[in-house]
């Protein structure tokens, strides 16, 4: 038998070598992080009582106020407060003494701790705070400032929510879709299965109603959830893990966009439309999404023939479901289903999301509206400099 080539041979050394050193941090990150966080760390943990009054519902909301409590933050904690939710805000950095102040007349408690464990590090820093007072709980939401929320003219999402009816509820789902290659957009088959290994609700909004509060097995996966230091695991352990400890119970659950309607809006577009829907596909800067767009969506026309436009919605329907709803057709969910979300990440992590957020940004109405333009100026200038 053949020899594998030097390069190769190399190639799949260092592969090694890199698997073989990561696994002590892997290990220390699956089963020792989460004992020596709360051994030595939570004592860390700074807890502070508001005003707000408690009642049966109560809202976490995570931020990392890296500039300090934002307009935004101050937007989405009135909101809660409107919806009949009792705001309980988790800092993953210290706060400023005025931050404070604020806070303390607009919440029910908020807390400061070391940002271990990323979001869901934040959420279970809130649940564990809240653990005595599960039991009296109706409904629990989980927030955090990944997103902005509400957007202007939107909908109340926890009304929403509440009126699905089912104990645990999200804004959307991901990678639910028997996914093909970004090139092979032709044969993608548009079906939600809950049962694919990586399908999850997002996470960036949660509500959880009183049955799998009140579940001892929900209190120890908090309890044992790993407070990794690797955002992929974050996403794995918490945004999926959390998923698949609903599913496995057996609890009922939904979300309030229904990703199977999608085919069908799409559809309904214009030819018009549709074509401008593909040339503003975020891709999170992911480089094949980015070449499909770049290369294929200028070869396609929708008003030359509905094959055409047939293809295109095929396109459509790849990056979203490689990518995810939340992210990829933010101004289609606006417009049609009066999203409640818009995710902050595009802004930073590619200059062409970059640009075609802002441009959305700059079209929404109202306060909030203008709260969020602002914002999303201020970071394309701390990534990009001058815009």
């Amino acid at each position: 038998m053949a020899l594998p080539p030097l390069w190769k041979a190399k190639r799949e050394l260092r592969r090694l070598t890199r698997q073989t050193s990561a696994v002590p941090s892997k290990i220390f990150d699956q089963f020792l992080t989460t004992p020596v966080y709360d051994l030595f760390q939570r004592r860390n943990v700074e807890i502070f009582d508001g005003v707000f009054p408690r009642g049966d519902r109560i809202a976490l909301y995570l931020v990392f106020p890296s500039r300090g409590l934002l307009p935004s933050h101050k937007l989405a904690i009135e909101h809660l407060k409107k919806s009949g939710y009792a705001p309980f805000v988790v800092s993953n950095l210290p706060l400023k003494e005025s931050d404070c102040a604020w806070l303390a007349q607009n919440t029910y408690k908020f807390l400061m701790r070391p940002n271990i464990g990323y979001d869901f590090g934040g959420y279970r820093e809130g649940f564990l705070a809240l653990s005595d007072e599960l039991p009296d709980l109706e409904y629990l939401a989980l927030f955090n400032d990944s997103a902005w929320f509400p957007t202007s003219a939107s909908r109340n999402w926890l009304t929403q929510a509440e009126a699905l009816d089912v104990a645990y509820a999200a804004p959307a789902s991901s990678f639910g879709i028997p996914s093909v290659k970004f090139f092979d957009f032709r044969n993608i088959e548009w079906r939600v299965d809950v049962n694919l290994r990586n399908f999850h609700y997002c996470s960036y909004a949660l509500l959880i109603r009183k049955e799998i509060l009140r579940s001892d097995r929900f209190r120890r996966y908090w309890k044992k959830l790993p407070l990794t230091t690797q955002k992929n695991s974050v996403v794995r352990l918490g945004e999926i893990g959390l998923t698949k400890f609903v599913l496995r119970n057996g609890f009922s659950h939904g979300c309030t966009y229904d990703l199977n309607t999608l085919p069908d809006l799409l559809e309904r577009c214009s030819e018009t439309d549709i074509n401008r829907i593909a040339r503003g596909l975020i891709t999170l800067g992911n480089h094949e999404a980015s070449q499909l767009i770049e290369q294929v969506v200028p070869t396609l026309d929708a008003r030359r023939s509905q094959s055409e436009k047939e293809d295109i919605i095929n396109l459509i329907l790849t990056v979203t479901a490689r990518i995810g709803v939340s992210y990829v057709l933010p101004e289609l969910l606006h417009q049609h289903h009066d999203f409640s979300f818009l995710k902050r990440s595009p802004l930073a992590l590619c200059k062409r999301d970059s640009d075609i957020m802002f441009a959305f940004g700059k079209s929404l109405a109202d306060p909030e509206g203008r709260i969020i333009e602002a914002e999303m100026q201020q970071i394309r200038e701390q990534r990009w400099g001058d815009c």
